[in-house]
């Protein structure tokens, strides 16, 4: 091979440098439709994908960077595929910073103030089937004085025994189903009017015994998205949620498995997210790069004084608390 022929070898990948730039342009565009306009929001793989910008904006960058890498490497007519590549790694960077810069940060129980009077507190964890035992769950709970404890993942709600329930709870559940909620003995007593046994998804949903006397709950721990792309079940359960959320005066909360974007316009039904919490899975990575599938929503009775997502020292399971202290309108 002569020395003439290796430039021009090397100037004809310029063009797939430049495909490769537009096509991460395109799916970075895409993609910020999805997470700010609903678009494909429940769409195979790609409605998990927009559950994590950070990942997929530094995943993207990477890739970026690796093509600016490669046109550096080019001889002749490098500008071309170097101003191309370079510009989308740019992008992609700034993508990255201000969804770093936007997303809010992780705080410790003790900075959560005390609730004020006319607040409801709501808590949700998803507790990993017991790893977080009913000691953790309590110190937790005797922390923030919550109204309103959901927990993801702990199956025994109508069956804990008196040690398990916090002093001055009320615990509901239905067998078989992954959640159990703790209802404060200052607000009225529950009853469990509907549960989704389908297999699809695990939910309840209580009413007041006196109805109007205290918001309806709805309780859920949504199917997860499988690796192989399949969101039926999870969707299914979202629906679940909004044709509870026709009934006025009502709270959702729970581990969804989804985030406010696979939510058009970030509503279920007449449920509305009340706040953007930071991400809380997984627990054991930083939280940019985590996905904020628990959540709290509630129909326009309601607005969030504060939500946050918490960070706890020695958390054993792999999702962070979120409380939110709601107001009526």
């Amino acid at each position: 091979m002569t020395t003439e022929e290796r430039p021009a070898r090397r100037d004809r990948l310029t063009p797939f440098h430049l495909i490769g730039a537009a096509a991460l342009a395109l799916v970075a565009i895409v993609y910020l439709a999805g997470r700010e306009l609903g678009f494909l929001a429940r769409w195979w793989l790609f409605s998990g994908a927009l559950a994590f910008p950070g990942f997929v904006f530094a995943g993207m960058l990477a890739a970026s960077l690796v093509l600016t890498l490669l046109a550096l490497l080019l001889r002749r007519r490098r500008k071309v595929a170097l101003f191309g590549t370079a510009g989308v790694s740019v992008g992609l960077l700034v993508a990255l910073l201000v969804t770093a810069v936007a997303m809010p940060v992780t705080v410790a129980p003790d900075a959560i103030p005390a609730r004020q009077d006319g607040q409801l507190r709501v808590l949700g964890w998803n507790v990993l089937q017991g790893a977080e035992d009913a000691a953790s769950r309590a110190a937790l709970i005797s922390a923030l004085q919550p109204d309103i404890v959901v927990l993801s993942e702990l199956y025994q709600g109508n069956l804990l025994r008196d040690g398990e329930v916090p002093p001055g709870y009320m615990s509901y559940g239905v067998r078989g189903i992954a959640v159990t909620v703790l209802v404060a003995d200052d607000l009225p007593r529950y009853r469990v009017v509907d549960a989704d046994e389908s297999g699809h998804t695990s939910g309840f949903v209580l009413a007041p015994e006196v109805d109007g006397a205290a918001p309806r709950i709805v309780a859920a721990h949504l199917v997860a998205l499988s690796f192989r792309g399949d969101s039926s079940g999870r969707d299914f359960g979202l629906d679940w949620i909004a044709s509870h959320c026709d009934s006025p005066d009502t709270i959702v909360a729970g581990d969804l498995n989804a985030v406010p974007a696979n939510m058009p316009a970030g509503t279920l039904g007449s449920c509305r997210t009340i706040g953007t919490f930071a991400p809380t899975w997984p627990s054991m990575i930083p939280p940019l790069f985590g996905a904020a599938i628990d959540n709290v929503l509630a129909t326009s009775e309601w607005d969030a004084a504060r939500v946050a997502t918490l960070d706890i020292a020695g958390i054993a399971t792999d999702h962070r608390p979120v409380v939110a202290d709601l107001v009526r309108r």
